[in-house]
This record gives C-alpha cells, structure tokens and sequence, in this order.
C-alpha cells in the first residue's frame, strides 16, 4: 500500500493525499511558498538595512512574483546590493563592523518580503528577531532554522513541501519538542456534542487545522473534558474510566489506567501541560476535584495523575470550604495552578506540586469567566449593552480580582428588545479573550477578541453545542 501523509486543505482541516518520496519543489516554488506561509519576519524597507531594523508603519503587502523587481529598490534604481551608505552604515563610527553582502541567489523582492504569516498567526515578536542573523545565500536555510519553529501545525504540514529536507526535519520528533515550546497561540476551539461529530473551529483556516473528522483515531468515542497547550483529555462516552490524553494535529494518543480512588458522582477534571525544554518527552498532569457522597461536611479531594509516575495518587491536601458540587466552572491551569470558580463568587486554586490549595472572592456575574490575559489569571464578566448593540466585557484581575478594564464587542445582529446572553469562555493561553453569544435561542456564534492586536473577530456560528474548548495547533509529540 502507497504511504499516505496528512496535507492541508483551506477548511481548517488536513485531508489525505498519496504522499510523494521525490517531491520536493523547485527553487521558484519553494520560495513562493515560504512568502506565503512565513513572513514579516525579516523585513526590508527603503530607509532600514540590516544592523538598523525598525518595524515599517506601512502594511507589508503579500508576495507576488509579478511585483518582485518593483519591491527591491533601496534607495537607488540600480540592481546592484545596496551600498554601506545606503544602508545607513557609517564605518568611521562602526570601524569594526562588516556587512555581509546579500548574495545574488536570493531574489531581493523575495527577500524583502519573506514570511508574511509569522508575526500575526505566531507569538513571535518582530522586534525579538536577533541582531547578528544575516541573510543566508538560501533564504530557506534561515526559515528552516530560525523561523518555523514559532508556526503553527496545519502550517508546518505546507513547509515539509519546501524540500525532502524540511520534510525530514520537521517530521522528527526534537522539531516537535521545540515548536510545542515556541508556539502558544489559541488557533481555535472544539466543539463538544452528544449530536454531531466533534468539530474543529479555525481562527485562520489556511494556518490552523486538524484532520477532519475530529477524534476518530481514539479508539471509542468520546467527549473533551479539558484542554491544554495542545493536548486535550477526553473520556470516552460507554466507559466513564476510560480516559485518553491525545493531539489531533498529529492524531497522536495515549489512554490513562483507572484511578483506585471512586471519584463520586460528579467528578471535575483538568489536564495540566506547560511544555519544557527540560522534557523532551510531555510532562503533563490530570488532576481531578471531587467528594465523597457519605462526607458529613463539605471535602473537597485531589486526585492526581502524572504522566512520569504513570499512576494516580491522592493529594494529602483537602480543601473544606467547599464541597465538589459547589465547583460550577471547568478549571484553567496557568502557571502551575489550576483554578476553579464556585458558587458564591468563590475561586479555588491548587498548586499540585507543592500540594496546596487556596480560596478567593471573584465578582459573581452571570456568563463570567477565568482566563489568562497577559499571563494573568483574570476573571472576565459579559453582558449585553442593547444602547450601544455591544457586549460589554469587564475584567477583573491584579491577583485581588479588583476592576482593570472594559472591552466592547459590537454585536449588530439584534433587534431591540431581543434577549441576547454573551457567555465568556475559559481559556489558559493568554492571547485571546472569547465569548458565545446566543440572540432568542435561535443561534449561537462565537467572538474573539485578540489581546494584542485589539481586534475582533466573528461571529462564526455554530450550532448542538455542549462547551468549546480552546486548542492551540502544536505538534507536541505522544508517540514517546
């Protein structure tokens, strides 16, 4: 049987195609490709060289072959490489200082305009790309090694067509270990129903993705419990002891052993994963909340499980302010912490690994939140403003959960009068801020509104929708 390889489509999905052992592109294509995919990473204007980079102002339009030779003039008409003057570079002041010429083999235009992707669909910051890095004589060389690692995964499936090289390097399980480390961005959310298949909801369709259907490789079907920095933990639907940590991107799974411990009736679950460069493989945790039914006064246990260990064990800590019934959220991990919301405005937060827990008032407000913004952990409360048609976000944080600020979601699509409730999703990775809002009962559709770049984005409806949980594209390997 021919081998098979996953390839990306534009639906935010991967579909299966015969894989080629002597494809690889020709020089034109490949670079078309990198300019696709990869750019504004190494960016040249006319008034910047190399040893004095600034970001330009003006929005680095796309690559095109066609504008290519229009796009490399550098203070001059001459085809030549730019001058030490033009680039700025004064020897007297900088006696020590040699430039590296750009080499003839890289088209300027291309140069110019290499990787369009990185600095909007990774959490790479333009202004960390480091001084000393010249431009190769194969601009692919330095993509290869200082670039993609921040990509994400439905991305990276394109680059292995660069070359039988990059096909080989990003296939091998240490580029995994690093882009698990590099890129952190929420690239969407699942979407968990007893009704319809598990979908996938892309932020970018042409950058983030996993193949379609979602969670058929897992050996039953099942429903997320949680998610984290790339991985999700899921139980399976006929078999409430049957639990499996797996990565959709590269369809990679692994099932947990039963717990000793009996859970009670309406156990709370977390998966716990910050990807290291200490574990080249994923050191993640399960971390389960639940009470006993015969307890006399409210108990709150910490069943843990440790991917290192293979084996669960019962926190020595208790917490007795609650009891697992009080638990009214699905928990974010953030930091070595999961937290939980509860009745009353109540934030539980435990610390697995020095075994403690502790206890905090957050506003209460219908359709609130915990999510990480900025790396804080933040309580982020909804509501909808028909006088301005917005929904109104009120966040709440600087560890004492006092008011920071507002952020207004223009939501047009109701009539006045209109019942609408915006519900805030909890999130642990800390670019984005999401929210599901439902206008009648009649729809649902979900907005993001990206931290950074302040913007919004949505509505994307969707429908027979249980929970969404947030998934970032990582490639973090389980095949151990």
């Amino acid at each position: 049987m021919e081998p098979k390889e996953e390839a990306p489509s534009d639906d935010g999905s991967y579909e299966m195609v015969n894989e080629d052992p002597n494809m690889e592109l020709s020089d034109e294509s490949s670079y078309e490709l990198l300019c696709s995919e990869v750019s504004e990473t190494l960016v040249l204007t006319d008034d910047e060289g190399f040893y004095n980079f600034n970001a330009s102002d003006e929005e680095v339009k796309p690559f095109s072959s066609e504008s290519a030779k229009d796009d490399v003039e550098i203070k001059g008409e001459s085809d030549s490489d730019p001058t030490e003057e033009d680039m700025g570079f004064d020897r007297e002041t900088n006696p020590d200082l040699e430039l590296q010429p750009v080499p003839d083999k890289v088209n300027k235009g291309k140069k110019r305009d290499l990787m369009t992707m990185l600095y909007g669909r990774s959490n790479y910051d333009l202004f960390d790309f480091p001084d000393h890095l010249k431009l190769k004589v194969d601009i692919r060389e330095v993509a290869k090694n200082h670039i993609i690692r921040y990509l994400p995964a439905k991305s990276l499936f394109k680059c292995r067509q660069v070359s039988k090289e990059w096909n080989n390097w990003i296939s091998c399980p240490f580029f995994a270990h690093t882009q698990s480390q590099y890129f952190r961005k929420t690239s969407g959310f699942f979407q968990n129903s007893k009704y319809t298949a598990t979908r996938f909801i892309s932020l970018d369709d042409s950058a983030y993705g996993v193949p379609y259907p979602s969670l058929t490789f897992l050996p039953k079907l099942v429903s997320i419990k949680s998610s984290c920095n790339g991985l999700l933990l899921c139980q399976a639907l006929d078999e409430e002891d049957m639990f499996y940590v797996c990565n959709p991107a590269n369809k990679q799974w692994t099932d947990l052993p039963a717990s000793g411990t009996f859970h009670g009736v309406d156990p709370k679950f977390v998966l716990a994963f910050e990807p290291s460069s200490l574990d080249f493989e994923p050191h993640y945790q399960v971390i389960c909340l639940f009470s006993l039914p015969d307890n006399e006064v409210p108990v709150v246990y910490f069943d843990i499980y440790d991917s290192h260990t293979t084996f669960w064990s019962v926190s020595s800590e208790m917490c007795i302010d609650f009891d697992a019934s009080d638990v009214t959220s699905d928990a974010i991990f953030v930091n070595g912490v999961a937290y939980w919301e509860t009745k009353g405005g109540g934030l539980l937060a435990f610390d697995w690994k020095n075994g403690f827990y502790s206890v905090q008032q957050v506003p209460f407000c219908e359709g609130g939140a915990l999510t990480n913004i900025r790396g804080e952990v933040c309580y982020v409360s909804g509501k909808y403003d028909h006088a301005t048609r917005s929904c109104v976000l009120d966040v709440y944080g600087d560890g004492v959960m006092s008011f920071k600020n507002t952020i207004r979601i223009p939501v047009d699509d109701v009539e006045d009068g209109e019942f609408v409730d915006c519900t805030v999703l909890a999130n642990s990775c800390d670019d984005v801020v999401a929210m599901v809002v439902k206008v009648s009962q009649l729809h649902k559709c979900l907005y993001v509104y990206h931290v950074k770049d302040e913007r919004v984005q949505g509505p994307v409806f969707f429908s027979h929708c249980e929970k969404l949980f947030p998934y970032v594209n990582s490639l973090v390997s389980l095949s151990g």
